[in-house]
Formats: C-alpha cells, sequence, structure tokens
C-alpha cells in the first residue's frame, strides 16, 4: 500500500519531470540553424575604411578609463576620433581623459525623461562626425584589430547595428552571479543566430558595452533620444533596429574586445543588475520569459529532487533503485553544465557558479523580484550615486493606459501581452 509521502513523492517527482520536460522542449524550439541569417557579401581585406567615432559615456570611471582610452588610441585603423563625454565626474575622470583624447564633452545636468548614460551617448553623438558610430562603455579594452574586424562585419552584413558581447573577466565570488543572468537572457532571445535573423521579430538582444552603428540608421529611428528613458538602454536599442530595419548583427563572445563588470563590491553587483533585470522583462514577449523561468525553476529544485529521489529508493529498495538515482543526478548535473558551455569562451569561468549553480539561480530569481517590487512600489532605482525613474514603457505600445505609438508601426512594436492589452482596452472604450 502507498502510503501519503510516498504519494507526494511520485506526484511531485512526475510534476518536476513534467517541468524538465517542457524547459528542454522551449530551449529547443528557441535554438535555430543559420539558416535565415542576414546574409553576407564579400569584403576585401583592404577595403575603404569609414570614418568612426568612437564615443564614451563616462561618471566617477578613473579606475578603468586609462586603460579603455589607452586601448583606444592603440587602435589598427586609420580614421577615427574618440569623444569622451561625461556626466559631471566628481573624481579624476575627466583629468585623465584629456590627457588621451581632444574632445571631452562635460554636462553635469541630466535633463528630466533621460537616464544619466542615455545623455551621455547622445550628447557624444552630437560632437561626433562619422559615418559610424561606436558606442562603448569605460570599463572596456579594445585590441588593436578590433574596430578593423568589426567594420568589416558591418559592411559585410550591411547592418544598422553591429553589438558584440565582450570576453568577461571574473574574479570575485559575487561575480559568479554574472554567467548566469546572461545565461538567462540567452534563453530569452533565442541564441544568436536567432538574433540575426531577420524574420525572427521577438529575438533581439544587444550589448550596451560595444554598439556599432550605422549613422544613417541610427538617425532613422532618433538613436537614444528616441528611447531617453530606457534603463536597459542597449535592449530597447536592439528591438528598435530588429522590428524597424531588420538589420541587427549580435557577436556573441569575442576576444577582441574584454571586460569587467562590478569589480568593487557585491553591493555594486547587486545594485548593477537590480536597476535592469525587472526593466528588462518589459522589452521580452511572455512567452520567452516563461520558458527562462521553467528552466531556473529546474535548477532551484534540481537538489531536492536528487535528494528526496535518493531518499525514497534508499529506503524503500526495488530492484532499479540505483537506475532512479543516476537519472535524478544526471538532471541536476545537466542544468549545471548547460550554464557551464553556455559561458565558456565567454567569460572566465568561477567555481562559485557551478558549484551552487541552485543557489545562484535562487539569488538571481530573489534579485529580479526585488527589482521588480521597487520599481513597482517606488517607480524608481539608483545607479552610482543618481536616483531616476525609468521609463518602462520605451519601446512598447502603452504607456499608462493611452496608445503613443502610431498605427502604421504597431505590427513592428506589438508583443503577445501588447495585443492582448490592446483588446482589453478596445473592450473597457466601448
Amino acid at each position: 500500500m502507498i502510503t501519503a509521502v510516498q504519494l507526494f513523492l511520485i506526484i511531485g517527482g512526475s510534476g518536476y519531470l513534467i517541468l524538465v520536460f517542457f524547459a528542454l522542449f522551449y530551449f529547443l524550439g528557441t535554438i535555430s540553424g543559420k539558416k535565415g541569417v542576414m546574409p553576407k557579401k564579400s569584403i576585401k581585406d583592404d577595403y575603404k575604411q569609414p570614418f568612426v567615432s568612437i564615443i564614451v559615456p563616462t561618471y566617477n570611471e578613473e579606475r578603468n578609463i586609462a586603460l579603455c582610452l589607452q586601448s583606444l588610441k592603440e587602435l589598427n585603423y586609420s580614421r577615427y576620433e574618440i569623444i569622451v563625454s561625461d556626466g559631471g565626474s566628481s573624481d579624476r575622470t575627466i583629468e585623465m581623459a584629456k590627457t588621451f583624447v581632444d574632445k571631452v564633452v562635460v554636462d553635469k545636468v541630466v535633463p528630466h525623461g533621460w537616464v544619466g548614460k542615455n545623455w551621455g551617448c547622445h550628447l557624444g553623438y552630437k560632437e561626433a562626425k562619422g559615418d559610424y558610430l561606436l558606442f562603448v562603455d569605460a570599463d572596456t579594452e579594445h585590441t588593436p584589430e578590433s574596430l578593423k574586424h568589426y567594420i568589416k562585419v558591418a559592411l559585410e552584413r550591411n547592418a544598422a547595428l553591429v553589438s558584440v558581447f565582450p570576453f568577461q573577466r571574473i574574479k570575485s565570488w559575487w561575480e559568479s552571479i554574472n554567467p548566469v543572468f546572461y545565461f538567462a537572457s540567452n534563453l530569452t532571445y533565442g541564441g544568436r543566430n536567432s538574433v540575426n535573423n531577420p524574420d525572427k521579430q521577438k529575438s533581439y538582444t544587444a550589448s550596451g558595452q560595444y554598439m556599432l552603428f550605422n549613422r544613417k540608421d541610427y538617425e532613422a529611428f532618433g538613436g537614444h533620444e528616441a528611447l531617453k528613458g530606457s534603463i536597459v538602454e542597449d535592449l530597447a536599442l536592439a528591438r528598435m533596429v530588429k522590428t524597424r530595419l531588420r538589420r541587427l548583427f549580435f557577436i556573441d563572445g569575442s576576444k577582441l574586445v574584454y571586460t569587467r563588470m562590478y569589480p568593487d563590491s557585491p553591493k555594486q553587483c547587486w545594485n548593477g543588475w537590480k536597476k535592469c533585470l525587472f526593466p528588462g522583462t518589459k522589452l521580452t514577449p511572455p512567452k520567452q520569459i516563461t520558458g527562462a523561468l521553467l528552466w531556473f525553476l529546474w535548477g532551484m529544485f534540481a537538489p531536492v529532487a536528487l535528494s528526496l529521489t535518493i531518499r525514497f529508493y534508499l529506503l524503500n529498495p526495488v530492484g532499479l533503485q540505483w537506475l532512479y538515482i543516476l537519472f535524478a543526478s544526471i538532471l541536476y548535473v545537466t542544468c549545471g553544465l548547460s550554464v557551464f558551455i553556455y559561458w565558456n569562451k565567454k567569460g572566465t569561468h568561477q567555481w562559485v557558479t557551478y558549484t551552487f549553480y541552485p543557489l545562484v539561480f535562487f539569488m538571481f530569481c530573489f534579485l529580479l523580484g526585488y527589482s521588480a517590487l521597487e520599481l513597482v512600489i517606488t517607480k524608481k532605482t539608483t545607479w552610482r550615486g543618481r536616483e531616476y525613474e525609468p521609463d518602462l514603457f520605451v519601446g512598447t505600445r502603452y504607456r499608462n493606459g493611452e496608445q503613443f505609438v502610431d498605427d502604421k508601426r504597431l505590427a513592428q512594436l506589438e508583443t503577445d501581452v501588447e495585443i492582448e492589452l490592446n483588446d482589453q482596452i478596445s473592450k473597457e472604450m466601448k
């Protein structure tokens, strides 16, 4: 006779297996081959180099700015300028920047409705002369051949935006959450090939650490000014380019550009991810968020499933109990291994990420929930000592229930949830 505990374990185990099945089914369904990726035309190695304006927005970056600008000065590229756009740093950022570049723009006041980085990028653009605009973060380091290579990629693909995910250096334990964040992002956008397929309108991403725009295309959709209130400007810009111009090209992992995020402290890492996790979900279709959530539930409950399987079959031995325990162990290892495989060659491996991956998954979900509560309740978030009230509806159809995108662009900007919201509002108005 089956006891209540045994029945609970059987039902719970069956539910867990169903969850894992749908997580794997979603993951496999999002992965596409190279078919449909933006076509490539032949460009000779001695191509005519377009003039490039490199814009570096800064605010209290004295720790990073010298290494970044020195690497930019050493680029093997003949036609470019470097513009540092500073938000009124109180440290030595401006002083240090002037030793490397001739053009430093300083504006201490961020206008109402703008987020600081977007304002800095916009000011840099206003000073730029280039046919291409390259926006890079101050914590990036560039190899001499990087710009020459990525300009060639932009010309080969006729891309409106080429965005590069730099190689991520990780040294401290708190940075172990970084691979998990990007793994979650990969689950939501469906992989690089989906992003680079013009027909997959709901697959888009970009890294704000390296964004190379064709100037004409940048101006065509309004640039950073069109998304001035976004705290996740890279994702908002990627969506804008993908839905309107359909010429987004994303390079997922590169050893031509390096960076290290949030090296100072756990607090810096916490605030850095907190400010962007919930706003990022507003730009992601619900189906893709659900698929990523299933995978994270798999990971968080993996140790529970393994422990209960071992307990159940050791206390109630059957002929093949070792097979069930082996299967539960494989599920546990597979989920952690998937993060390792994704992160391999994209960044430094941190043992904490894989040893305690269920806990890291939990911390990520907790941070997402905290980000949501903060922005829903207070409407504000902070970063680098500045308080912002980000516009969570940038690039979407509705703001506070009011339609603000013209009808001709709806087909490109709608997501499934926005369509449902449209129907609901229409019924209420009738």
